[in-house]
């Protein structure tokens, strides 16, 4: 759904009219129109190709930063506002969390200089922005913009913006471990999502459901949602979507001991997400395999997979923690001293910087 600046006609009797001659105005209505293409792009594509997702917001700036006087200068600041939480946001996606900050800086910059009142526009960077607080592990700054993006969504009667937010919560809930709270938020989906109206977002709610249960150990009800959230995806699932539903699944195998269906799982993921490039996911699968080999005495396999990890991500720009993390995985298998708690550790320090 697009608002604001996007959808047709500027307020406060601003208009196309303004511009002379006709070439300007038919040059304006192509960089306004391009630069709202690319934000949708980049929207689309930000979870499964997050690099795409960074060129395509770069751009949209860039574009933005070419519209003349035949708009009103306040929508003008609206539609770079998006632009540049776009950027942030994807810049976020792809672990570079202080050009992200900087990219929301300008954002919040540009909107405030804004005098349309667009609610919507608010909403929109306060969401993505909370994402980033999210991550930044600053959770109270986070519920509270998520707090307010969800009452502007609702002012607004933005149905997929309030159900974006409220999974965006659930996360938030989870993250800070509080699991009980996330799964009693997430329960509550079908009141909070129409499943006919947003079946994507219904369906990733309950895919966060069955997640978090599985993180709570409880596997039974897990395993008891699982058809559910299978048939689900089959409508609406996007290729990593379903990669990640085989994550969850060989979890809950795991779980319940059944350890060649987890470890089957555990393989099949790590090979979609090496091959889709996600290495941050790469490397959380293969700590929930190290852990499997681990409890199996299969240490020989385990030094095996520290090194093809670290091949993997030698190549790449990563951060230095994630790089120190790795090594420190690598030397706790080539030591066979590698247990849960290490690989939890490990897990969790990843989880911050991918």
């Amino acid at each position: 759904m697009e608002r604001g600046p996007g959808a047709t006609q500027p307020v406060g009797g601003a208009s196309i009219s303004r511009a002379t001659p006709a070439s300007r105005e038919d040059e304006a209505l192509h960089t306004w129109g391009l630069t709202q293409l690319l934000l949708q792009r980049s929207r689309e594509v930000v979870s499964e190709i997050p690099k795409k997702a960074l060129e395509r917001a770069e751009l949209a700036v860039v574009v933005s930063r070419h519209l003349n006087s035949a708009y009103d200068p306040d929508w003008v600041l609206d539609l770079r506002a998006r632009a540049y939480s776009h950027l942030g946001n994807a810049r976020r996606v792809v672990g570079e969390l202080l050009s992200a900050e900087a990219s929301f800086r300008k954002a919040e910059s540009c909107r405030s200089k804004s005098q349309t009142g667009n609610a919507w526009i608010e909403a929109e960077v306060l969401d993505m922005k909370g994402s980033l607080r999210m991550d930044q592990r600053r959770f109270d700054e986070a519920r509270e913009l998520f707090d307010r993006a969800r009452n502007l969504y609702r002012q607004e009667g933005d149905s997929h913006g309030l159900a974006k937010v409220y999974i965006k919560q659930a996360k938030l809930l989870r993250e800070m471990e509080d699991l009980e709270q996330a799964i009693e938020w997430l329960r509550r989906t079908p009141q909070e999502i129409d499943r006919v109206q947003e079946p994507e977002l219904f369906a990733a709610a309950m895919h966060n459901l069955l997640g978090v249960l599985s993180l709570a150990g409880r596997f039974g009800e897990a395993l008891e949602l699982l058809p559910e959230v299978r048939d689900l995806h089959r409508e609406t699932a996007r290729p990593l979507d379903r990669v990640r539903l085989r994550w969850t699944e060989g979890f809950i195998a795991f779980g319940l001991s059944r350890f060649d269906e987890a470890e089957v799982a555990y393989r099949e993921v790590q090979r979609d997400f090496l091959n889709h490039g996600v290495l941050y996911s790469v490397a959380l699968v293969s700590l929930d395999l190290a852990l499997l080999l681990s409890e199996q005495g299969r240490s020989e396999e385990l030094k095996q997979l520290a090194a093809e990890l670290m091949t993997v991500f030698s190549a790449q720009e990563v951060h230095r923690e994630a790089t120190a993390a790795l090594v420190l995985f690598q030397r706790a298998c080539e030591e066979e001293r590698i247990n849960g708690e290490l690989i939890g550790r490990l897990a969790k320090l990843l989880r911050r910087r991918g």
